[in-house]
This record gives C-alpha cells, sequence and structure tokens, in this order.
C-alpha cells in the first residue's frame, strides 16, 4: 500500500494536493492485510482520514490480482453511494486501475418492467388522478437509458404498478427480455470486479439466499453502525396493509381491473368464484387492520406479548385465494398468464404464512410487535439478538468482511459492535480524525438548565437555543431526539431575521440545500439529520445538540434486546443503551468539522453529559476540543466577536467530567484470527 499513499506514490501523481495521512496509510494497510489472510477488520476511522480511498484501493488491488473475484462496497445512505459511484471509483479507474469495472446494485423494484407498463397502458389501470403520472412514466420510458426510478418523481402507487418484481418477471421469456433495463444491469453486476451496495440489499440478498446479488467473497460495510438495526429489519418478517392492499388488487382491484380482467378464457362461474374469494380477503382484512388500528389508537408502536391478540381468519382466506388462483391456473391457456396466476397464488399464500408466523408467536428469539405511522399499518417479528444469525448466515460465508465508519467505539473499545454483529474474532483498528480540533472546534455545556424529563426543562431549552441563535445568526443545526418536542420547540422561537427550517416541511435533501444557500437559516431535525449530512465550510458553523440521544426504552425492539441482556447477567443500560447512544452522539458532533479548514461550536443543552456517573463516557468519546466556559465564548468559532475561551477540556476533567485524550493517534487491537 505504500506504493500507494507515501508522499511521492501513486496518488499524488494524480489527486492534485494530495498529503499523506497516517491514518489513511495505517487503515489501507490493515484492510490489505485482512484481504489477504481472509479474517474480518473493525475500523473505526474518524472524520478526515479519508476512509473511501482506505479501502477502496486494497479491496480493488485485491479482486484485480485473481480473475474471477468480485467485492461488495455497502452503505447506509444514498449520499455516500453516490460519491463512491459518481466519484471515487471513476477517479480510480481513470488514474489507477484501468481495467476496474464497477456497478450500482440497486432493488429491482428500482426498475421499470417494461412488459408491466404495455400490460397497464394495455387495461387502462390507473385512475383519473394518476393519468398524468402514467402519462409522465411513458414519455420516460422513450429515453431512459437505465429505467432506474430515481430519474423521475411518480408516487408509489402508480410506480408499484409499472415496475419490476421478481416474483412476477418472466425472465428469458418475457417479450421484453432483450430491451430489459433491469437484466442489462444484471450483466454489467456480472462483468464488475466492484458492486456498490446499500445495507437494506445486501441483506435482503441474505434474506433471499444470496440470489438477488452476483457472487462475491469479500465485503466492505461502510457506515456500519447501522447494521444491526438494517439486519434485523431484513432477517424478520412484517404483514401490513399495504402488502395486503397491492395482493388484492392486483387480482382485482375496486374498478374491476388486474389480473382477472385480462385472463381470456375464464368463465362466468369461475370468475364469480375468484372474485367471491377476493372480497372475503378484501373483508377480513379490513376487519383485521381496523380491529389493529383501535388497538394503537394511543400508540405509534405496541409490543405483541400474547398469541393471536387479534383473531386471525385472515390467513385462512389467504391460504383459499391461493388455492383458487391455483385451480384458475389450470384454465388459464396463455403461459404468461399462468406464470402471474401462480406468482400471485405463492404471494397470497406467503403472506397467509407470514401472518400466522407472527400472530402465533411461532419463532424464538424474536420479538413480535405492532405499528402504525400514519396510513401505515402492520404486525412484525423481528430478532431482537442478531449477533448468531449474522455469524451463521453471513460472516461464516463470506472469506472477509470489513466494518467501518466514524463512529462505532464505545469508550475507546469496540466491545459494543462485535457483540452486537457477532463480531468477537475480528480485529479492530482505532484511527482518531487528523482534524486539530482543538483550534477548529469549541464545546459549550450550560451549567445553568434543568435536565431532561424535569419541570422546566423545555423552558429552558427554548430560552437557551434562542440565546445560542442570537449569537449565531444562521449557520446552526438544532438536533433533536422528538419530533413532538422539536415541533413544539420550532413554534417558540421569535427571531424574525432568521429562516427557521424544520424536518417535514420537504424532503431532507431539499432542506439541506435550502440550509447551504441560506447563512441566516437554522435547520431543525430528528434522528434522520444527525448522520449522513455533509454541510462542510461556513454553511454549517453551530450543531445544538438538545438531548442526549438514548433510544425510548419501552419501544418493542429495544426492550426485547435489553431482557436478553439483563437475562444474561448483564446491566443493559450499561451494555446496550449508553454505548448506542454514544455512537449517535458522536454522530451529531461529527456533522460540525468535516475539513482541516472548518471553524465551529457544538452546544449540548442536556445537563446530564455533566452531573450524572455516565457523562465522563459520552465526553471522552468526542474529540479533544476547546471548552468553553460562557455561551458567549462561542462567538468566536461562529464567526462573531466574542470574548474568549475561558477553559480547555482539561478544565472540564479536572471537574469532573473527563474527556478524551489528544486525537490523531491509531489504537491497535490485532484481536484473534478469525
Amino acid at each position: 500500500m505504500d506504493n500507494f499513499f507515501r508522499s511521492a506514490g501513486i496518488l499524488s501523481a494524480v489527486l492534485p494536493g494530495y498529503e499523506t495521512r497516517i491514518e489513511q496509510v495505517q487503515m489501507s494497510e490493515a484492510v490489505a492485510g485482512a484481504l489477504e489472510s481472509g479474517r474480518h477488520l473493525i475500523v473505526e476511522a474518524g472524520t478526515g482520514v479519508g476512509k473511501s480511498l482506505a479501502y477502496l484501493i486494497p479491496l480493488i488491488h485485491h479482486v484485480l490480482a485473481e480473475e474471477g473475484r468480485r467485492a461488495v462496497v455497502s452503505t447506509y445512505t444514498k449520499t455516500l453511494q453516490r460519491q463512491l459511484i459518481e466519484k471515487e471509483l471513476p477517479f480510480l479507474k481513470e488514474h489507477v486501475f484501468n481495467d476496474l469495472r464497477f456497478a450500482l446494485c440497486l432493488g429491482s423494484e428500482n426498475y421499470l418492467c417494461l412488459r408491466r407498463l404495455e400490460q397497464t397502458r394495455a387495461e387502462v389501470l390507473f385512475e383519473t388522478d394518476e393519468t398524468e403520472g402514467f402519462k409522465r412514466i411513458s414519455r420516460w420510458a422513450e429515453k431512459t437509458s437505465t429505467g432506474i426510478r430515481s430519474e423521475i418523481d411518480v408516487p408509489q402507487q402508480i410506480w408499484q404498478k409499472v415496475c419490476r418484481e421478481s416474483d412476477l418477471c418472466h425472465g428469458k421469456d418475457c417479450k421484453k427480455f432483450d430491451a430489459c433495463l433491469y437484466q442489462e444491469s444484471k450483466t454489467t453486476g456480472k462483468r464488475a470486479h466492484i458492486l456498490v451496495s446499500n445495507h437494506h440489499l445486501f441483506f435482503a440478498n441474505v434474506a433471499s439466499g444470496w440470489n438477488v446479488m452476483p457472487p462475491f467473497d469479500s465485503v466492505v460495510f461502510d457506515e456500519a453502525h447501522e447494521l444491526e438495526d438494517v439486519a434485523a429489519d431484513y432477517l424478520g418478517l412484517d404483514f401490513s396493509w399495504h402488502k395486503l392492499k397491492h395482493l388484492v388488487d392486483s387480482i382485482l382491484n375496486s374498478q374491476g381491473k388486474g389480473l382477472l380482467s385480462r385472463l381470456q378464457h375464464v368463465g362466468p362461474t369461475a370468475h364469480l368464484e375468484i372474485t367471491s374469494v377476493i372480497n372475503l380477503v378484501r373483508r377480513r382484512g379490513e376487519s383485521f387492520f381496523a380491529e389493529l388500528s383501535a388497538r394503537l389508537r394511543d400508540f405509534t408502536t405496541l409490543r405483541i406479548r400474547e398469541k393471536d391478540f387479534i383473531m386471525n381468519d385472515l390467513s385462512t382466506a389467504l391460504s383459499t385465494l391461493a388455492d383458487a388462483l391455483m385451480v384458475l391456473k389450470a384454465s388459464a391457456y396463455d403461459e404468461d398468464e399462468k406464470k402471474e396466476i401462480t406468482a400471485l397464488a405463492l404471494r397470497s399464500e406467503a403472506l397467509g404464512l407470514s401472518l400466522r408466523l407472527i400472530l402465533q408467536q411461532e419463532m424464538d428469539n424474536h420479538v413480535y410487535w405492532a405499528e402504525k405511522d400514519g396510513k401505515r399499518l402492520r404486525v412484525v417479528a423481528t430478532p431482537f439478538d442478531i449477533a448468531s444469525i449474522l455469524k451463521s448466515q453471513v460472516f461464516n460465508v463470506i472469506t472477509t468482511a470489513v466494518f467501518t465508519s466514524a463512529t462505532l467505539a464505545t469508550d475507546e473499545k469496540f466491545t459494543y459492535i462485535k457483540e452486537r454483529l457477532g463480531l468477537l474474532d475480528a480485529g479492530t483498528l482505532l484511527l482518531h480524525s487528523p482534524f486539530d480540533y482543538h483550534s477548529q472546534a469549541v464545546l459549550h455545556i450550560p451549567n445553568d438548565i434543568r435536565e431532561p424529563g424535569t419541570d422546566g426543562f423545555e423552558n429552558d431549552l427554548i430560552h437557551h437555543l434562542q440565546e445560542i441563535l442570537s449569537i449565531t445568526k444562521g449557520s446552526t443545526l438544532v438536533l433533536f431526539t422528538s419530533y413532538t418536542l422539536l415541533t413544539k420547540v420550532y413554534h417558540a422561537m421569535k427571531l424574525p431575521s432568521l429562516v427557521l427550517l424544520r424536518q417535514g416541511e420537504g424532503d431532507n435533501y431539499r432542506l439541506v440545500q435550502l440550509f447551504k444557500k441560506n447563512s441566516h437559516s437554522v435547520l431543525f431535525g430528528t434522528y434522520s439529520f444527525w448522520q449522513g449530512i455533509d454541510i462542510p465550510g461556513d454553511a454549517l458553523r453551530c450543531v445544538v445538540i438538545t438531548k442526549l440521544p438514548f433510544a425510548v426504552p419501552d419501544e418493542p425492539i429495544m426492550e426485547a434486546r435489553m431482557e436478553a441482556l439483563t437475562m444474561s447477567g448483564k446491566n443493559p443500560f450499561n451494555h446496550y443503551q449508553i454505548p448506542q447512544a454514544i455512537i449517535l452522539l458522536k454522530q451529531g458532533f461529527g456533522r460540525l468539522i468535516r475539513t482541516k479548514t472548518d471553524r465551529g461550536a457544538v452546544v449540548v443543552l442536556d445537563s446530564r453529559i455533566r452531573t450524572r456517573r455516565y457523562g465522563p463516557r459520552f465526553l471522552k468519546s468526542l474529540p479533544a476540543c476547546t471548552i468553553a466556559a460562557s455561551l458567549g465564548d462561542i462567538a468566536g468559532f461562529v464567526g462573531k466577536a466574542g470574548n474568549g475561551v475561558k477553559e480547555d477540556c482539561q478544565g472540564l476533567c479536572a471537574k469532573g467530567a473527563g474527556h478524551g485524550e489528544a486525537q490523531g493517534h491509531a489504537l491497535v487491537d490485532k484481536g484473534v484470527s478469525g
């Protein structure tokens, strides 16, 4: 790796302004070693290390060294995915690895299906208010070279009628096969050395029995701190009103359109019989979800602790529908019709089985729960301890897996992430950021604010935030753990000279762009803004953290994970809640300094970080920045004249809240060969 990263190496010749970073070299060597020895590796790489190139170069070098090798890079956010596909990989192909082939992997539902588009056009399946969207898709289909949904903005209810669905795909028997853009993408993927995916598709691939993506032997998980929740979601089961309605409407919708309307040889008796079964499923489904909605009247999530907490005659109806469809198949002449009937019958049977497994709680080590999110209603079974599942189904199958993020360690150790993901034998490497946080960032924690959950906290929060924004005059990101509190504080602000942007008033990408363009803007966000957004330079000069990001302990998955830890003799607060919150706090803090020229302030409005026994664990997790004794002292770091900084981090440590030691070095734990 020295040939690539040294001061007179390959990168210095092709990358303007390149500077050797010891942390980047150390990471690249560790990744190369893991690939060479066939073992797993966990790397925390602080902001500024340059982790993308640090793993891409050894990964590409490894796959090109032997014919037939392929590797995956999996991310959590689309932003990082775009950066890899549009920037890093094209650069490396042009300047370093000319033979490199890479491809973006997307779930098949992201692709337009030309057969379904033609089918839908022929039967005029769209209602009046969907006509314009359908016309736009038809015009776009004539010119798109990818068929990917992100190129066109249409509602989900329209897209799902024309997108590829794996069980409805006719494969090589499809008359549109030669023009199929999804099949073209599969061919590109099979030729690629590097596949760029996301965590959701990766675990969809695992759940499918490794049938979604081309085979590979190595993977790098970037943004790996998100893996546990994504894996748990995809390795569980859910049954939703949306899935049921989509199935039923695909057969026969309320306008009399769907599969049944296209069948040419169905007599009136058979038509009446299948319609009767469809109506039965629809009625029982409406009844089931009406009762579920009533149970969730005062909740967004509800843990299901008893079997058959709602009487289930819907599973039987779905099984009856599957049988009726297979009878219908016998009378179909057209092979395309037979394939579609079979697919919908299997889908109906699978939905009924999922519902039965969830309501009868037939799977061990799963938590069962219900959720209402707007119009979305579903019942869910989620594995609450995925470590053993991941070890047996993923990490024992893949030769090398590298896990990296700016936030994986707590207390400068990897115990938490190793236990949560089943990686006890993985090697580890801790690389701090090369940025000079002591001169670039200031941290302020007020000593006159009441604790969250006590009378007066919200008033204190509003008062302090008003003061902060009067100093920063914009360029401030305010992070919340609750949308309810966000809304309350947002409406309480009296700052007519500032533009206040609130999560929910537009898509997140648009809000960030508006925030970047206006230096007098303030962005209020919850968890999706704690991570994954990149706002370098003067556009962001202050991050306000309203509360330490502890997850709600009575949410079903959280509660089940904590119960499992208690049963194993561990303290769930120390072993799970605190490490999880530390990682998210590090993410929130990390929004501020994105380059070596950035400057700014972080204000934590949660006094528990000063007063509680666990406070030093949070403080030690943060970069070693300067501590501001008073709110006015942050002014110099946000571009306004101030009174100067009164105290450094060591001063805060001396007062009983220990802070992290100076950054910029590497801590290496070689682990056990795996």
